[in-house]
């Protein structure tokens, strides 16, 4: 296999990429988190999504586990010198997204309908009455289905590396794009100030978050759902952390986990990153990882191409206009959402939690899952 030129090491690209990522604050409401803070541990209600379903199996090709294999140097046109840029490293992985779906006005619809019935479900049964494990996988189905909402109204091949590259500090990440239990929040008011503050020390989080380009983690074919959520988390990080993507040779690690750091719960980032890693990694870049010192990896694998087909103009044509011609008649996306979220005996229970609730004034216990109940929910 061949090996890439070593780039500097970790100690000054860290103290770089930290100052880029977390100088600035994001336009978060204060009280977004504490707000959504509140569930219900004992709450066996599961919410469906298969409009999420429906949505995510028309628009997402999965590639497979990543073989480690780079890519073939673009050779141009005929006629000219000009050649397609690619990063080599990591043009070969990651799920891609039909995009040129996005220029289909059945396709927007579609978006707009299910990110608005997500939205919709937290007035009709607040989010308090879910376990938490119910809410994660709520705010990760919400979270992407609103960015590919957004990226379909708002985003073009030219600005998608900027936006994502400079999240953080972007309009795009930051402008209110939702309102849950009349609270207006952004994209990075779900993931930095929700998700970030409410679940805290379960690092896997990070890999639930679409990003829109090659680099970041890949977007599933199907929903999150409550009672999966967090097995579902672990395999999409295991398929990051085992692709060049995540890890190659050197002690050289996706620049996401630097990032990500503050969803690692304790001072040393990077040991705490490295103990990650090293949790999930399988081949044998295991060796190059575990042999740094933490201050010498070097978080610099990026690739902010969007994740779409290679050449997607001339391969993805055909694919994507027969898969987004299975929306005029997909029996989930012509039907009314009122009835997808929950079974018949979980609006009856859903029903008679709101009754007591409403009669008794009584607030919602806070508790954190026990060690035992989150085992539980990845079996």
């Amino acid at each position: 296999m061949q090996r890439l030129v070593h780039k500097p090491r970790y100690s000054a690209f860290f103290a770089t990429i930290l100052t880029v990522f977390t100088a600035t604050t994001v336009n978060a409401t204060p009280s977004s988190s504490t707000q959504f803070a509140q569930y219900t541990s004992s709450s066996n209600v599961e919410i469906q999504y298969p409009d999420v379903d429906a949505v995510l199996d028309i628009s997402v090709i999965e590639m497979g586990a990543s073989n480690r294999e780079l890519a073939e140097r673009p050779l141009g046109s005929t006629g000219t010198r000009l050649k397609k840029r690619i990063n080599r490293l990591t043009a070969l992985e990651s799920n891609r997204v039909y995009f040129e779906n996005f220029n289909k006005q059945n396709y927007r619809k579609h978006l707009d309908d299910v990110t608005a019935s997500l939205a919709e479900l937290a007035d009709k049964a607040p989010l308090k009455l879910f376990n938490k494990n119910e809410q994660l996988a709520y705010w990760l189905n919400l979270y992407n289905m609103t960015l590919l909402r957004e990226m379909a109204y708002n985003q073009s091949d030219e600005n998608i590396k900027y936006e994502f590259a400079n999240e953080r500090n972007s309009d795009f990440f930051n402008r209110d794009v939702l309102t849950i239990e009349g609270q207006a929040l952004s994209l990075n008011d779900i993931k930095y100030d929700i998700v970030l503050n409410n679940f805290k020390g379960n690092e896997n989080v990070i890999y639930g978050f679409f990003t829109g380009v090659i680099g970041g983690p890949s977007l599933q074919s199907r929903a999150f759902t409550g009672k999966n959520v967090l097995s579902q988390l672990k395999s999409i990080g295991r398929e990051f952390v085992n692709s060049n993507r995540g890890t190659y040779y050197n002690g050289r690690v996706s620049a996401l986990y630097a990032r990500y750091a503050d969803f690692f719960n304790g001072e040393n980032k990077p040991a705490l990153i490295q103990a990650h890693i090293l949790k999930f990694i399988e081949d044998d870049m295991r060796e190059s990882i575990e042999q740094a010192a933490p201050s010498e990896l070097s978080m610099d694998i990026v690739d902010f191409s969007k994740a779409a087909i290679i050449d997607d103009r001339v391969y993805a044509a055909g694919l994507s206009y027969n898969r987004a011609a299975l929306m005029a008649t997909h029996p989930v996306l012509t039907t009314g959402f009122d009835n997808l979220r929950f079974s018949l005996d979980d609006i009856q229970v859903l029903r008679e939690i709101n009754r007591k609730y409403n009669t008794a004034r009584s607030a919602v216990t806070v508790n954190d899952l026990s060690e035992s109940e989150a085992t539980s929910a990845e079996k």
